[in-house]
C-alpha cells in the first residue's frame, strides 16, 4: 500500500496547503487527530508532524523518493485526506453561519438541507442499540484484560461481482449526473473580494485539483475523469466533495497491498469495535503497532530540535511569511536565500524541491529557536513547552474505549433553573448497573429514578432480554 505517483500542479498545491495547515492544527491540538485513522492519531504530536513532513516531501519534491511504504506513512497520507475533509466542512459551516459572505454564489440542493427529526420510536431504538453495544463492549474488553486470545488480524481481499460494481457506479451519479459545469458558466462568475476568496479558499483549491484530473491525466482507467463532476467551488454540499476527493486522493492515487493493510489503517476504534468479536484482532494489532512506533520515536526525540519538522513543512509548503517569536530569524534567513536563488517563496504550487534543498543547506546555520514550537510567543516557559511536547513511549491501554458514563440526566446546577443542564450525566466513578437489565449504569439513585421516569422504564425489559444475544449485538456493531 503506497501512493502510485507524485502530485503536480493544482493537486500538489492542494496537498501542500493541507500539510501547511497541519502545522497550526497540531500545535493548537485542533482537528489534528482524525478518529478514522487511529494509528496516526494516537502517535505523539511531534511524531505526527515528522510523518507529515516525510509524506509532503515524498509527494511533492520531484527528486525525492515516494513516501516509504510503511504503516505509519500510509496512515499519515490517509490522515491528511481526513484533515482536508474537516477543513472543508468547517469552511462550509462557517459560511453558512455568517450568511453574508458570498451568499449569492453558493449552490445548495434545498431538498438536502431540510432536517427530518427522528420519531420517538427511532430515538428509543438508538438508545437501546447504544446501551447494548456499550455493555457488550465492556464484557469483551474484560475478557481481553484476562488474557483471552483473540487471534491474528486478517481480512480477505474483496472479490467484487457485477452487482457490486454496478452499485459503485450508481453511487457516482451523485457527482457526475448532469455533466460538468460549462466553461461559459464558470467564466460568468463575478470576481471575488478578499473576504470571499478566503471564505471559499478550500473549495477553490479542491475544485482546481479536480479540474486537473482530465482524461489524459486520469489514472483510473480514464473511466471517471473528475474534471467532469457536476459541481464547482460554489458547491456547499460536503457529500459531493468527500466522494470526489476520495476518488482523487485515495482510489486513484493509493495502491493497496491487501485488504488487511487497508483495514488496519482506516476505520475508527470505538465501543462498536469491542462489541464485534471479529474486530478484536484489529484492535490488538493496532495497539501493538502504535506502541512500537511510539517507543522507537520517543527514544530518538531531541527537544533541542522540537520544531525542526514544523520548519520542514513550512519551508516546502507555505507561501505565507509568518512565524512565532523564536522562528522569525529563521524565516527571514530562509526567505533571503530563496530570493537569492530566484525562488518566489510566495508563489504557490511550485519549487518544492528547490525549497527543500534550501532548507537542507541552511537548517544548521539557522538553528536558533528550534527548541521552541513554531507558534511560541516571547518568554514562553521552555520547560512547559517541552513537557507538553515530549512524546510518550506507549499508547493508551484501552485503545478507543472511552470510560462509560452514567445514563442518568445529571443534576441541576445553579445556571439551569433546576433543570439538568445537558440531559445526561458526566459521572464516571462508582457506577452501578441497573439491577434488572444490567445494560446501563448510574452514579446513584437520583439519576436512576430520573432516567426511569424519562423513558428507561419503556426499554428496561427489552434490554434485559437482548443483552445476552451476542450475535445480534455483533451485527448491530457492524452497522454504520
Amino acid at each position: 500500500m503506497a501512493p502510485r505517483r507524485k502530485l503536480t500542479g493544482a493537486q500538489a498545491e492542494l496537498f501542500a496547503a493541507v500539510c501547511h495547515h497541519y502545522i497550526n492544527e497540531a500545535e493548537s491540538d485542533c482537528n489534528d487527530t482524525p478518529e478514522s485513522v487511529p494509528i496516526f492519531s494516537h502517535l505523539s504530536r511531534a511524531q505526527r508532524l515528522k510523518l507529515v513532513a516525510d509524506v509532503a516531501i515524498g509527494m511533492l519534491c520531484e527528486d525525492e523518493s515516494l513516501p516509504p511504504d510503511t504503516v505509519q506513512h500510509n496512515s499519515t497520507f490517509m490522515a491528511i485526506i481526513q484533515i482536508l475533509f474537516t477543513a472543508l466542512e468547517i469552511e462550509v459551516d462557517i459560511q453558512d453561519d455568517q450568511g453574508d459572505v458570498g451568499e449569492d454564489l453558493l449552490n445548495y440542493d434545498e431538498a438536502d438541507r431540510s432536517c427530518h427529526p427522528r420519531t420517538a420510536q427511532e430515538v428509543e431504538d438508538i438508545k437501546v442499540k447504544n446501551a447494548l453495544i456499550e455493555h457488550r463492549a465492556e464484557k469483551n474488553l474484560n475478557k481481553i484484560k484476562k488474557g483471552k486470545d483473540v487471534g491474528e488480524f486478517h481480512v480477505e481481499d474483496a472479490n467484487y461481482g457485477i452487482d457490486d460494481m454496478l452499485s459503485r457506479v450508481n453511487k457516482l451519479k451523485l457527482i457526475f449526473d448532469g455533466g460538468p459545469v460549462s466553461k461559459r458558466e464558470r467564466d460568468s462568475i463575478r470576481p471575488l473580494n478578499d473576504d470571499e476568496k478566503y471564505a471559499f479558499r478550500w473549495r477553490r483549491l479542491c475544485d482546481a485539483a479536480l479540474q486537473q484530473d482530465t482524461p489524459n491525466n486520469s489514472t483510473f482507467r480514464d473511466a471517471f475523469p473528475l474534471c467532469n463532476v457536476n459541481f464547482d467551488w460554489r458547491c456547499a454540499k460536503c457529500d459531493k466533495w468527500y466522494m470526489a476527493l476520495n476518488l482523487l486522493l485515495d482510489t486513484k492515487l493509493m495502491d493497496y497491498g491487501s485488504a488487511t493493510d487497508k483495514a488496519l489503517i482506516t476505520g475508527e476504534v470505538s465501543y462498536k469495535s469491542y462489541a464485534d468479536p471479529s474486530q478484536l484482532p484489529r484492535v490488538k494489532s493496532l495497539e501493538r503497532n502504535i506502541n512500537l512506533l511510539m517507543k522507537v520515536y520517543a527514544s530518538s526525540w531531541d527537544p533541542k530540535l522540537l520544531a525542526i519538522d514544523q520548519r520542514r513543512i513550512y519551508a516546502i509548503c507555505s507561501n505565507e511569511l509568518y512565524a512565532g517569536h523564536y522562528h522569525r530569524k529563521w524565516v527571514v534567513g530562509f526567505h533571503e536565500v530563496c530570493v537569492a536563488r530566484g525562488i518566489n517563496f510566495q508563489e504557490p504550487g511550485k519549487n518544492y524541491q528547490a525549497r527543500l534543498d534550501i532548507f537542507r543547506d541552511t537548517k544548521d546555520d539557522l538553528i536558533d529557536g528550534c527548541e521552541y514550537a513554531f507558534g511560541c510567543y516571547e518568554d514562553e516557559d521552555l520547560e512547559r513547552v517541552h513537557r507538553n511536547w515530549r512524546p510518550k513511549e506507549e499508547g493508551p491501554k484501552e485503545l478507543g474505549f472511552e470510560q462509560r458514563t452514567c445514563s442518568g440526566p445529571g443534576k441541576p446546577d445553579r445556571f439551569s433553573n433546576g433543570v439538568p443542564s445537558f440531559r445526561f450525566c458526566w459521572e464516571t466513578e462508582n457506577l452501578q448497573s441497573c439491577s434488572r437489565c444490567k445494560a446501563v449504569l448510574y452514579c446513584g439513585r437520583e439519576c436512576q429514578v430520573a432516567d426511569w421516569k424519562r423513558g428507561h422504564k419503556n426499554v428496561c425489559a427489552r434490554l434485559a432480554k437482548e443483552r445476552k444475544d451476542k450475535e445480534k449485538i455483533s451485527q448491530m456493531a457492524k452497522e454504520d
